[in-house]
Order: structure tokens, then C-alpha cells, then sequence
């Protein structure tokens, strides 16, 4: 196998945080890695291993491809056939942001081969093709706790909260699937005023507590009336877990859509968090590992090598 021409990597992102539906999310600390090399044939050929791997596509459907195919094509630039290895920590389906990472790794994958920056608002613009909510999105690239919100043209917009020193993340990922578009099936298609005014509250407390150091508030803050509540019937023991208390659990919520659980803890009491998690899910019949992460700061980095790719070219 020849050597890597360009090697980058993009972490997985929990979005909401309880009650920022579509507007919170942080970076963790498990990665999406890439290495692009020449290609042996003539044609764009993709390698995946790790976290199920075998679920990956490694055609012309793969997410990734699809992306940097959809951008060569709109930009006119010619097919460059490379071979790309895939090393995957971020599991499937579990509210982690998994097709999050693969679209900015598409994306990282046209700038590096084409030779080619694109801006923040060309990668929004891209990336609203193939996902609509931009809160994973600009976690994966920015890294730390972003809010994002869509603009009234369609575009979007982000902003990064600095967290001096942030909790520690606990993800408990369950054993089974459970895919974005099912668990958004079962909300709702209105709110209550009541229920609009907790969320409103608790997500403005909720930045203020991240960025504050004020963990005190997190358990409170990371309620929520707009999604959680409608997908307990696809999660066993998800209303147990959200009402439970232990010590080290500062707060608790589902990761994106889940079913993964998000708890946010002291260091030191992180393993029993996460085993205490893992204990609920197991009196629901469910079986779940624990993974104690960190908060990603930098979302995608990029190791560049000299490019033997050769120079993009106009079709």
C-alpha cells in the first residue's frame, strides 16, 4: 500500500443536550479518520475498518463519496480516482453523529484532492443537500460546544461557546439502532406556549451554565419538553435513566436522536456514571456499554502531505 497523500479526521458530535433541539451540540472525542492515497486503479475505491465497518458502504452510495462527487460535479472539477481508507471509532445509528462526519469528511475529501478552500457558507451551502439541521454539522467541523440555527434564506449560521473547564462526557450506547428520521416520526407537530418557555429557559441556562463553570445548574438545565419525552416509547428505560440520580451525575439526556445517553459528570466519578447508566438500561431488558470521552476542541484536522494527486481540472 503506498503512502498517504493526505490523512484527516472528524469527530463524532452529540447534538440537543436536552433542551437545545436542533441548536446545541459538542464535539467528542471519537474520530472519523481518512487517509487518501493514489489510486491503484482507475477508479475511486474506499477501505473501511473499525466500528462497524461492515456497515459501511464502500461504493459509489457511500455517504462520504456522494458528498465530494456532489461537489466536484457542481464546481465542474474532473473525477480524481483516489484510494481512501476509513477508520471508524463513531458507531452507527446511535445519535452520535455518524453521517455528520462522513458529509464533512466528503467535503474534506473535495478540498484536499481538488486543492480547493471552500468557505463556511459554500460547506453549509453543500451540506444542506444531504442533512437539513446544521447542530452536528458544525460541531464536527469547529469542534467544542457550537450553537447553530438555520437563517431565514435557508442558510446557516454557528457559533462557538468556549467551556474553560467542561464536564466530563459519558456516552452509554445501547445495542440496537435507531435511525434519525423514525425517532423524528414521533414528535409532534405543535407545542404548548408552556412547553416552548421551559425549553426556551433551560437552553439559555444550559450555554450559561457550560460556559460559566456553574455546573450546579446542568440538572435542570438539561431537561426538555420538545423531544424527549415523545421517543421514551423507543428507548426502553429512556424516562428512568432521565430522572435518575447518582453521585458524579451533573446532568443527563439523549444523545441527538438517540438512542445513545449523554451524561455529563466529575472526572473522578465518570466510570461510575457510566456503569450506573448501563444498570438502568440492563433492568429494561436493554444491553449498553459505557464510553468515557472528552470534548473534542478543534473538529476536523487535516494532516497534509505534499499532493500527488495532481492539480484539480475543469471538465
Amino acid at each position: 500500500m503506498t503512502a498517504p497523500t493526505a490523512a484527516f479526521r472528524v469527530p463524532a458530535s452529540t447534538s440537543n443536550l436536552g433542551p437545545g433541539f436542533d441548536t446545541l451540540s459538542f464535539a467528542v472525542e471519537l474520530y472519523l479518520r481518512v487517509e487518501i492515497r493514489t489510486a491503484e486503479a482507475d477508479r475511486t475505491g474506499v477501505l473501511a475498518r473499525g466500528i462497524d465497518s461492515s456497515k459501511i458502504p464502500t461504493g459509489p452510495d457511500n455517504l462520504m463519496l456522494r458528498v465530494m462527487d456532489h461537489i466536484r460535479e457542481d464546481r465542474g472539477i474532473c473525477s480524481t480516482p483516489v484510494d481512501l481508507t476509513v477508520d471508524n471509532e463513531i458507531p452507527l445509528a446511535r445519535g452520535l453523529g455518524s453521517s455528520a462526519a462522513a458529509i464533512v469528511a466528503g467535503i474534506t475529501c473535495f478540498e484536499l484532492i481538488a486543492d480547493q478552500r471552500l468557505s463556511v457558507d459554500e460547506i453549509f451551502g453543500y451540506t444542506g443537500e444531504f442533512e437539513p439541521h446544521p447542530d452536528n454539522l458544525a460541531a464536527a467541523l469547529f469542534g467544542g460546544l457550537t450553537v447553530s440555527a438555520t437563517r431565514a434564506d435557508g442558510g446557516a449560521m454557528f457559533s462557538r461557546v468556549e467551556m474553560p473547564d467542561p464536564p466530563t462526557p459519558v456516552l452509554v450506547i445501547p445495542d440496537f439502532e435507531l435511525s434519525t428520521e423514525q425517532a423524528r416520526k414521533s414528535l409532534p407537530d405543535t407545542y404548548s406556549r408552556q412547553d416552548a418557555v421551559f425549553n426556551v429557559q433551560r437552553t439559555a441556562m444550559l450555554v450559561a451554565a457550560l460556559s460559566s463553570g456553574n455546573f450546579g445548574h446542568l440538572g435542570e438545565a438539561m431537561h426538555d419538553r420538545i423531544h424527549q419525552p415523545y421517543r421514551a416509547s423507543l428507548i426502553p428505560g429512556l424516562e428512568d435513566i432521565l430522572s435518575m440520580e447518582t453521585d458524579g451525575l451533573l446532568g443527563v439526556a439523549l444523545s441527538g436522536a438517540g438512542p445513545t445517553i449523554l451524561a455529563l459528570a466529575d472526572r473522578e466519578q465518570a466510570a461510575a456514571v457510566g456503569k450506573a447508566i448501563v444498570e438502568r438500561f440492563a433492568a429494561h431488558g436493554v444491553s449498553a456499554r459505557a464510553e468515557i470521552t472528552r470534548i473534542d476542541r478543534m473538529g476536523r484536522f487535516s494532516q497534509t502531505h505534499p499532493l500527488e494527486i495532481g492539480p484539480s481540472k475543469a471538465c
